[in-house]
């Protein structure tokens, strides 16, 4: 089974509307669905938004569940130089905390360049990138050529003016921003499950007007490439 999760119900408006044969399981204190989507059995779930809600939920999720995978969708905004636009669609290769660190004088400096002391036997060692670059992608990539594939960043703040759109583009090479990509990526990894992130472009980052966004948008673009990788097979190979 597949796990498909997703920050809120919104993000899965479509999906849970084709979900055929559906169970209601438990996810601790919150509900997991069981059901199936183009035949496919699968587990849905919301985990909440932002990094914090996200890695505790989901890893009650994997505590419960063991999936095969795990599908991450929803929307996200793009970066300037990102070639994307809005109803676009994107696939993570690389996932990054972008505003975990210190902004100095001489410009930010990520978390695990501050030589803070850290003990691998008392805590996890914190990582600030996760590359995603897997098979799972590469098949998604085949069966979407459309997609634009490449490095998402999560940020608590999310960047609301030009400066640090441009700011946190530059210092990553990212193409995408959102609040949970990168606790998903860390929570996979301690539970060795494959993620595939995927995003439909809602907005650019930068900008708060609202003539410029449209969140039902990516949202609806992430959850038919969904269905579009399992028409296709991409969960049967």
């Amino acid at each position: 089974m597949f796990l498909i999760l997703a920050a809120t119900s919104a993000e899965t408006t479509l999906l849970r509307q084709q979900l055929v044969s559906v169970k209601t399981l438990a996810g601790g204190e919150k509900e997991v669905l069981q059901g199936e989507l183009c035949d496919i059995r699968i587990l849905l779930g919301h985990g909440g938004i932002g990094s914090m809600l996200m890695t505790m939920q989901l890893t009650r999720f994997l505590t419960l569940h063991r999936p095969r995978a795990v599908l991450l969708c929803g929307c996200g905004g793009s970066y300037p130089d990102s070639g994307l636009a809005v109803g676009d669609l994107a696939l993570a290769s690389a996932e990054i905390y972008g505003d975990c660190g210190v902004t100095t004088d001489a410009g930010f400096v990520p978390l695990e360049q501050l030589s803070i002391p850290q003990e691998s036997h008392f805590a996890p060692i914190f990582q600030q990138s996760y590359n995603l670059d897997t098979p799972l992608l590469q098949s998604a990539a085949r069966l979407l050529p459309e997609a634009h594939c490449g490095t998402f960043v999560t940020v608590n703040n999310c960047s609301g003016t030009r400066k640090l759109s441009l700011q946190l583009q530059q210092q990553t090479g990212g193409i995408c921003e959102n609040m949970e990509g990168a606790a998903v990526a860390q929570v996979c990894a301690e539970f060795s499950c494959p993620l595939l992130e995927i995003r439909g472009i809602s907005n650019p980052t930068g900008t708060r007007a609202d003539h410029l966004w449209d969140i039902p948008l990516g949202m609806r673009v992430a959850q038919e490439a969904i269905l579009t990788l399992l028409q296709r097979g991409l969960l049967t190979n």
